[in-house]
Formats: C-alpha cells, structure tokens, sequence
C-alpha cells in the first residue's frame, strides 16, 4: 500500500532539520502510536520476522520531503506553500493505524537539531498498486524516492556502504530482498528475481545522513539516488518492493522506490 501525503506548512516560514528522516520516522511512529500503543510499540522494538533468530523488518518506508528546500545556516527553508511525502506499508493494520492517527490530529511537527517545521496533514491520498499480487512475471524499472542503502561488513565490524556500481551491491540487495520476502510471504522467491542497475551517466549521487542527530546513539548512513533498477520478477514481488523499500533502513526513510 501507498499513500500520497500532502502537508501544508502552519507558519510563515517554515524550516527541518538537514538530516529530517529520524524525525519524519518519528512522527510516522507517533501517529500509529495514536491509533494502537500497544502495536507502535511492537513495531518499535521488534517488528515482524520468521523466529527470534530471523531479521526483523518494520515493513515500511517513506521518500524524502518533496517540493524546493534552500540550505540555511543549520536547517532546510521551504520554498512554497506545501511539501509532502510518499509512504508505503505492507501490513494492513500498519496503515489503518496510521490513517486514524493522522485524522485524530491532523497536525505534526518536524524537528531535530537546529530546526522545527510544524505543518498540517492536508490530504492522504491511495496509490495504486503496479501490479496483480500474482506469480505472472514482469520486467519494471524503479528509481529511489530516497537515498538507498546497501551496507557491507569490515573487518572491523562496521558497515562500508556501497555504490551501486560496485560489484557486491547487488548480490546483497538480493539477499536483504529475500530475508525481507521469507518473513511476509515464507518464501524468498529464489531464482525469480532479477535485478540490474541501469546507470544513468552523470547522474549517480549519493547523500550521508545523520541519524539521531546529537545524541549518544548517533550514527551516520549513506545512500545513493541517480540510478534506476531494472527487475523482472513476480507481481506480487514488484508490488512488494513498492510496498517495503529495498536495501536497509526502510523504515528510517531509505529505499523507498517507484515505477519509473
């Protein structure tokens, strides 16, 4: 499932922080919270995996802010009187919370180090799906809504995040895929997915964001954005990749992808 959020700005001169994903994921958590405590906090601390063994996965993602921001000393200026944000979902009872949070209080505050943007949740309108949830094949390619995440492990345990034109990055985008359609579905769909990055030249970018920004659990990501992806796979499997993101940290705002 996804939905087309439109946000008017409630003063003047309206500003987020630079790295805004860990508070858009925030507020996203506090309207469901709104709906169903006790669910927002399942999804928080556990999220939905095969055994206490398995990955756990939150199973959303949600694109950057959309319309014309200028940098400002420590913040991002909205130019124009409206931004918004595409967010998907797989579960159903996800989106059901977070549509009843949203209309119980309609208003949500952006903020983080350096900045507060308030705005008023104007319009949230369903997406169509791409696709049948079926098994027929399909060839689509997708462009990143917002910067996506492939992390590698060093020796030093940390993760080196990788371009799309290096050579592991897609044989672990394969596998975050499948731990992700093993936990939804019980099946990975081994040898039914293809994936291939279609590069576009001059065009491949990349963005380092900070996540929870001046605290002691601060960490920083990089994604990449200015490529497309070429998959043939399954309905069901193209619908699910709208639904979920690809690569990590879905739920912190990457990965999030549409139909190009």
């Amino acid at each position: 499932m996804r939905f087309k959020l439109t946000l008017l700005p409630t003063g003047s001169k309206t500003t987020v922080p630079f790295n805004y994903q860990y508070a858009l994921a925030a507020v996203i958590f506090k309207k469901v919270a709104a709906a169903d405590e006790q669910y927002a906090n399942f999804l928080h601390q556990q999220g939905y995996a095969l055994n206490n063994y398995s990955k756990h996965f939150k199973f959303f993602t949600f694109s950057n802010l959309e319309g014309r921001f200028t940098p400002q000393q420590n913040a991002l200026l909205l130019q124009g009187n409206q931004t918004g944000f595409v967010l998907c979902c797989h579960m159903p009872e996800f989106a059901a919370h977070l549509i009843t949070g949203v209309f119980t209080d309609q208003l949500i505050s952006i903020g983080g180090s350096g900045a507060v943007g308030r705005f008023r949740v104007e319009q949230i309108v369903s997406l169509p799906a791409a696709f049948k949830d079926d098994d027929e094949i399909h060839t689509m390619q997708f462009k990143p809504l917002s910067p996506l995440v492939v992390g590698r492990t060093n020796a030093k345990g940390n993760d080196d995040y990788l371009s799309p034109e290096d050579e592991d990055f897609i044989p672990l985008l394969h596998i975050n895929l499948a731990d992700k359609l093993a936990v939804a579905y019980n099946d990975s769909y081994s040898g039914r997915i293809g994936i291939k990055v279609k590069h576009e030249p001059g065009k491949l970018k990349s963005r380092l964001v900070t996540i929870k920004e001046g605290t002691a659990a601060e960490t920083k990501v990089r994604g990449f954005f200015g490529f497309a992806l070429e998959m043939t796979a399954p309905g069901r499997v193209i619908n699910f990749v709208l639904d979920v993101g690809l690569g990590g940290m879905n739920s912190m705002g990457f990965g999030c992808v549409e139909v190009k």
